[in-house]
């Protein structure tokens, strides 16, 4: 894996994720009225164009971990505790617009839970915010040469750090199914893809009792109106939705996160998401050059991707 591959991934997440920070908790019918067209600044958060959320942070945290070539789950805890904490792996010295679920993990970590016991259980818990973080892991999966059984291990641990319900660890591995069908099928059309994923994810987890949570994703209905999307939820399984409803139905970088933040409600996770996607699928280059450049500290997330690039063998 090449490095401006890492780099399509992440800066995809965190452009994707800085489109979205002004909007967040817009109504649609505000964003039909006027609908995003472009990264802007201030809005929900009242923060310079360009600044990311903890999507980004968390995400960033995870890749600094994993650059020491193995994978560590009481190491991971401890970066994210570093930016919960000290405001580490942040575009400007501060934390803001993290989930509740993901600070009770964080505190029960802090009080001496092993890492693997930290993340919440309940039905009620299954937010978006493992989902928003997972392509760091999915990428070092895909170096290892991983089996799939693994990686589907793996990822769930990943997401069980803060996110411990199967509803939360089915979304972040078929995500993480989607990546790696990208990686392993350059030149495919990202509808093929999406469709390949969705039918393998089927074989892994189709007799687990909540996979009919899933349902909609496998409607070919689902796709052909925007009316599916349920919007302005945090709810992990409709993060993926409009994820992936927003990369099958255009054809840019640029146009699926636009597509994606336009339905308003949690847009700066649900660009997160559909960013890191459509960035590793279209490739760095397509992330307009004006957004990289407006990145707030941008040159922590270049650092990082080298990190990630040079040790991650």
């Amino acid at each position: 894996m090449n490095k401006e591959t890492i780099e399509s991934a992440i800066f995809g997440v965190v452009v994707g994720d800085a489109v979205g920070v002004p909007y967040e908790f817009s109504s649609i019918g505000l964003l039909k009225e006027s609908p995003v067209k472009d990264m802007e600044g201030y809005g929900s958060h009242n923060k310079p164009k360009g600044t990311w959320s903890d999507d980004s942070s968390m995400t960033l945290a995870l890749l600094d971990s994993l650059s020491s070539n193995e994978i560590s789950y009481d190491d991971i805890m401890k970066k994210f505790i570093e930016w919960y904490e000290n405001d580490g792996y942040t575009s400007d010295g501060s934390v803001f617009d993290y989930g509740k679920t993901t600070e009770y993990a964080l505190i029960n970590y802090m009080n001496g839970k092993n890492p693997l016991s930290c993340g919440l259980k309940g039905i009620r818990d299954n937010g978006n915010g493992s989902l928003m973080r997972t392509i760091p892991i999915t990428l070092y999966l895909n170096i290892k040469n991983t089996p799939m059984d693994k990686q589907i291990e793996i990822v769930s641990n990943v997401s069980s750090l803060t996110h411990a319900h199967p509803i939360s660890t089915i979304s972040c591995n078929i995500y993480n199914i989607l990546v790696q069908e990208i990686l392993n099928n350059p030149g495919e059309k990202f509808n093929t893809l999406i469709k390949n994923s969705l039918e393998k994810s089927r074989e892994y987890f189709g007799d687990n009792e909540y996979f009919e949570e899933f349902d909609r994703l496998y409607d070919e209905e689902f796709y052909n109106s925007n009316d599916s999307i349920e919007r302005g939820r945090g709810y992990v399984v409709s993060s993926l939705e409009v994820a992936l409803y927003s990369c099958y139905n255009t054809s840019s970088y640029k146009e699926a996160v636009l597509k994606a933040v336009n339905f308003a409600g949690d847009t700066d996770t649900n660009g997160a998401i559909t960013g890191g996607i459509a960035g590793l699928y279209y490739g760095l280059d397509s992330i307009p050059e004006e957004w990289r450049n407006s990145i707030v500290n941008k040159e922590l997330v270049y650092d990082l991707c080298q990190k990630f690039y040079d040790n991650v063998e």
